[in-house]
């Protein structure tokens, strides 16, 4: 639908304008040397449009206008909105009537008549042989597509040229907002690079279209020349990490993903660089740079989408059409084929085509990654199943065991693995209940915290393996000692063990504490290849009313141990009571 608009347009611009036969000469003379020098050599162009390519002189053009009074008035439209410098001048009988000086260094206000063209009206009352010269300079490609319109028609030319550029910028936006809305909704990162995708190369049309400069930034003409580059370069930038993502390239695939990277980084730099280089040669270098990129597209899709038909059907056509749009494209501004109303839009073609395409493609690989998680469910819920069923029919067997593997699982979660005492969690809980109880029935409750003197001095002389060794023997020393009903012995860490004492006044816990104490100075740890004598140093805290908080009797047991091991080692020290 899109490529029939554009078709009707061309047609209504044939039936409607007048084509001028134009005549140009390098030369960078005054308007008054050009009229009067008969010795200019003027070249005549063979096409209907006068294309120059690339270039970094000054051009002076002229031509004569019939004009019939009778279905005037006229507008002159010079319809190549990037050119930079344009000086216009009418004349008959050798005098200027008009004279107008145009361009996109100038600020659009300027212009006289607002539009995004470049359009001169001709005073009323203008008829006869008028002659045309234009000098222009251009750092773009230097084309200069002159026109001379009826209001009338000129209007009605306007108006189809308006509804296909409104429907292919509207077609980009919601191809946008859609997608926007889905990326939000399912999270799929392929959506949120097409998204900018589309963005980037909307704002790179309207750049060309001379849309941006009348309705985004007029007054802006540093930013106007750059903005071509720059939405350019990210076009090609945010495309390539879209085709990273639709196509699933990673690491794995090696040289397409060194590829891709290679293009992101020549993408970076030459955004950074048309900053400061000249306009005329980094467009040369960021056209190759764009046209090489879609040409390595088209090569990923060869490597990666093998096998996977629709998919690769609809990543073809898209590619394919801003691969073949692009080269058009290029090929008109550097001169080598005509301007026509095809080559002048096939961008804009090729670029409408993809992101219909991109966007069904996108599609298709959702729906296939739905099907995928759909059969994975159900594959896992058939086994599920299956697991269930023979569950059921061993579940009476099976009950027991589980409980003595739950029951052997919830001792070894609370066992020190290698004293084999009760480790911090177990002691925390039950500390935490012999708090609890003890306000309740208002009795006693006492803390050791114990510490094996000079520990590291063991590690440092015999050896980790001998220390593990020492800690499992004084582990033994303290469950031997205390024996009673309640008591808890627990490994507090490191070298670092605590025994809470229920029901146990100070006095009670002070003896055993000495009781442990004088058993491992006594009971040294003999092997074959050594014997290491060990003393204890020991901390006591006894609590005798409310409140019976864990984390205070430890930090009130810790306490005295410091002070115990401060004060010489190898004794038990007691804190005051709360």
């Amino acid at each position: 639908m899109f490529v029939l608009l554009l078709s009707l347009c061309s047609q209504v611009v044939a039936a409607g304008k007048e084509t001028l036969q134009l005549e140009y000469v390098a030369s960078n003379a005054k308007i008054v040397d050009v009229i009067n020098n008969p010795s200019i050599h003027w070249q005549t162009t063979d096409d209907k449009v006068l294309n120059l390519g690339y270039s970094n002189l000054s051009y002076w053009v002229r031509t004569s206008l019939n004009i019939d009074e009778k279905e005037g008035p006229y507008l002159l439209e010079i319809a190549y909105p990037v050119l930079d410098q344009l000086d216009v001048y009418m004349l008959q009988e050798g005098n200027i009537f008009v004279h107008q000086q145009l361009g996109d260094k100038q600020p659009f206000i300027d212009r006289p008549f607002a539009h995004e063209h470049f359009i001169i009206p001709l005073p009323n009352g203008t008829h006869g042989k008028v002659a045309l010269y234009i000098k222009v300079r251009s750092s773009s490609a230097l084309q200069l597509p002159v026109v001379l319109w009826t209001n009338h028609d000129f209007l009605i030319n306007d108006q189809v040229f308006r509804i296909v550029m409104g429907i292919y910028f509207g077609l980009m936006g919601i191809m946008a907002a859609y997608n926007v809305l889905l990326y939000f909704t399912i999270r799929e990162s392929t959506l949120f690079y097409y998204v900018l995708y589309v963005i980037c190369l909307a704002l790179f049309s309207a750049c060309l279209s001379g849309f941006a400069f009348r309705y985004l930034w007029p007054n802006s003409l540093w930013w106007n020349d750059q903005a071509i580059l720059f939405f350019l370069i990210s076009s090609v930038l945010t495309g390539t990490y879209f085709v990273m993502t639709l196509l699933e390239i990673g690491i794995s695939d090696k040289w397409l993903y060194l590829g891709c990277r290679l293009i992101l980084g020549l993408g970076l730099v030459l955004l950074f660089s048309s900053v400061f280089f000249n306009y005329a040669v980094m467009i040369k270098l960021t056209i190759a740079y764009a046209v090489s990129a879609c040409i390595w597209g088209v090569f990923c899709r060869i490597l990666r989408l093998a096998g996977k038909s629709r998919l690769a059907t609809y990543y073809s056509i898209a590619w394919s059409s801003v691969l073949i749009g692009g080269i058009i494209l290029a090929l008109n501004k550097l001169d080598l084929i005509s301007q026509t109303w095809f080559t002048e839009n096939a961008l804009l073609i090729g670029t409408a085509i993809e992101v219909a395409c991109l966007s069904i493609a996108i599609g298709e690989k959702l729906n296939t990654e739905k099907n995928k998680r759909f059969q994975a469910q159900l594959t896992a819920f058939n086994e599920i199943q299956k697991v269930n069923s023979q569950l059921e029919k061993t579940i009476a067997i099976r009950t027991r065991a589980l409980q003595e593997a739950n029951d052997r699982l919830e001792l070894a979660s609370r066992t020190d693995a290698l004293t084999g005492v009760a480790n911090r969690r177990a002691l925390d809980e039950a500390l935490n209940s012999e708090c609890s109880r003890a306000k309740r029935f208002e009795h006693a409750l006492s803390v050791i915290m114990i510490d094996i003197d000079f520990f590291k001095q063991v590690n440092d002389t015999y050896g980790h393996e001998a220390g593990d060794d020492c800690l499992i023997h004084i582990g033994s020393i303290l469950s031997n000692c205390a024996t009673r009903a309640g008591d808890f012995v627990a490994r507090y860490g490191g070298e670092e063990f605590c025994i809470v004492l229920a029901q146990t006044d100070g006095s009670q816990a002070f003896d055993l504490a000495e009781k442990i104490r004088m058993t491992c100075e006594a009971s040294p740890l003999i092997s074959k290849s050594y014997s290491i004598e060990m003393t204890l140093s020991a901390g006591l805290h006894t609590q005798t009313k409310p409140p019976y908080i864990g984390k205070e009797l430890l930090a009130s047991a810790d306490q005295a141990l410091y002070f115990a091991k401060r004060n010489g080692r190898n004794q038990v020290a007691i804190s005051g009571e709360l």
